[in-house]
């Protein structure tokens, strides 16, 4: 199947037309032909490679993903741990913006967690919980091994599916199993596969909870939770999440007996996490004057805390008011002089009060104690191409690039510093990178056209140029 024609499907996909019902009707009807009209045939390890190229291609294309570089990093960091202490594979977590409670964990270890189901967490043990259950369906191969068990579908199509179900394009009630349901029937054995995998997952889950110093209990308390804000159970008011990781009284008794079996102890709130989950409540307000309010009526009370005045803080950044961002933040620096957080949106108020100087001194200290860190080194290249210094923003992203190879973000902002600093052949030649990893390759194509035009004179780059376009004639040829 020809890559034009998988993103028209995925594009018919995001664009069926009518309402819940009729949309969820007809997109999968459109799936169902559209499948029928290809052979079948059982997955490789070559095909299962490109599946996951395909999705996460996808997901790199798609506006519905929030990519701040901090509450990556935060997601990411916590997943780190889960993993070591689980003695699994790091997996990479994407947060999608959403107003449904659920997660996806998507091939080639990518995980999905919608920024609903992070506002719906009360505390960072219960957000682990959701993360290493779908840590434990990575870890045991579950998405595989209900694919390998239908081999009815070809593999872009089904990446192109997969990707629309952690987008949220697709009725995002419907997990793996139902989708599978809705294109073949959906037998006994596949019923009683999805519940042992969601068993299965909560014993491994719990296990990384306990072992990385979590509160085992949050993965039965949070599901619980939202078992009964559902007044009507296995209905439209239901949350997705219990659609998709169906819940019984056994599973949730098993849970819950495995955790108070442990000595009840206290667990210390994470600053970091109250910081992340409001720096995601920013990010999703549809209402920025609403949201500035509600701020405004909750972080009055000197209770409130320090999450509360950060919170408010990034939703004034955000309306442009940097004055009144930047003196809300100051009491904050001063008590936490070492929080990254912190640094970060004081810089930023101080970029917009064009203090560029001392955002650049600021961020610059920050990078030099992390040279490392993710979110610190965009920060520092962000502040830098503001104060009009691309050439030296290029060469921080540079740097980081060779540890973030596969970063949309840092790619892009990369190839924005290259053209400000009028090096407009490796500029051509990232963003050619940039659309790669969107699985754009015809545009690639055009870029690198054009940067092989502008380095004729850099023989080096004219010979990477002509490397990376033989590389991606060669993989159109394959498609």
């Amino acid at each position: 199947m020809s890559k034009m024609i998988r993103r028209e499907v995925f594009s018919a996909i995001l664009n069926c037309p009518g309402g819940p019902l009729l949309k969820y009707i007809g997109c999968f009807l459109l799936l169902f032909l559209f499948n029928s009209a290809f052979a079948y045939s059982p997955y490789s390890n070559k095909e299962l490679e490109e599946l996951e190229k395909e999705f996460i291609e996808q997901i790199n294309s798609s506006n519905s993903i929030i990519r701040h570089p901090l509450a990556n990093q935060y997601i990411n960091h916590l997943a780190k741990i889960l993993a070591i202490h689980g003695q699994v594979q790091q997996p990479y977590f994407f947060i999608v913006k959403s107003n449904e409670i659920n997660a996806f964990a998507g091939p080639g270890g990518y995980i999905g967690v919608n920024s609903q189901l992070i506002l719906a967490t009360e505390n960072e043990s219960e957000l682990a919980a959701v993360m290493a259950h779908e840590m434990a369906h990575v870890r045991q191969h579950h998405l595989y091994r209900m694919i390998e068990h239908q081999k009815q579908m070809r593999i872009p199509m089904l990446a192109s599916l997969m990707a629309a179900m952690a987008l949220g394009i697709i009725n995002p009630g419907m997990g793996t199993g139902a989708m599978m349901a809705a294109l073949s029937g959906f037998a006994q054995d596949n019923i009683n596969f999805v519940r042992s995998s969601e068993k299965e997952a909560d014993r491994i889950g719990i296990d990384m909870l306990i072992k990385s110093g979590q509160d085992p209990r949050g993965m039965a308390g949070f599901f619980k939770k939202m078992q009964q804000n559902a007044r009507y159970y296995y209905t439209a008011t239901m949350p997705a999440i219990l659609r998709t990781h169906p819940l019984d009284e056994d599973r949730i008794a098993e849970a819950e007996s495995r955790s108070e079996r442990l000595a009840q102890k206290n667990y210390p709130d994470s600053l970091d996490y109250r910081l992340f989950k409001e720096l995601v409540r920013v990010s999703v307000a549809e209402n920025s004057k609403q949201l500035l309010d509600e701020y405004q009526r909750v972080c009055s009370n000197p209770q409130s805390g320090p999450a509360c005045q950060y919170g408010y803080a990034l939703a004034l950044l955000d309306s442009n008011q940097f004055q009144l961002a930047n003196e809300h933040l100051t009491p904050l620096v001063l008590q936490n002089p070492s929080n990254l957080d912190y640094q970060v949106a004081i810089a930023e108020s101080e970029t917009g009060l064009k203090k560029h100087e001392k955002a650049v001194s600021r961020l610059k200290e920050l990078h030099a104690n992390r040279p490392e860190n993710y979110a610190a080194i965009m920060a520092l290249s962000q502040s830098l191409l503001a104060a009009g210094k691309p050439e030296e923003a290029a060469r921080f992203l540079l740097t980081g690039s060779r540890q973030f190879k596969h970063d949309l973000p840092l790619c892009q902002q990369l190839a924005e510093a290259q053209a400000a600093s009028h090096h407009k052949d490796y500029a051509y030649f990232i963003e050619a990178q940039c659309q790669l990893l969107q699985g754009q390759r015809k545009i690639a194509l055009r870029q690198l056209t054009l940067a092989k035009q502008l380095a004729k004179k850099n023989k080096f780059l004219a010979a990477r140029i002509d490397a990376k376009i033989d590389e991606i004639k060669q993989m159109i040829t394959e498609e």
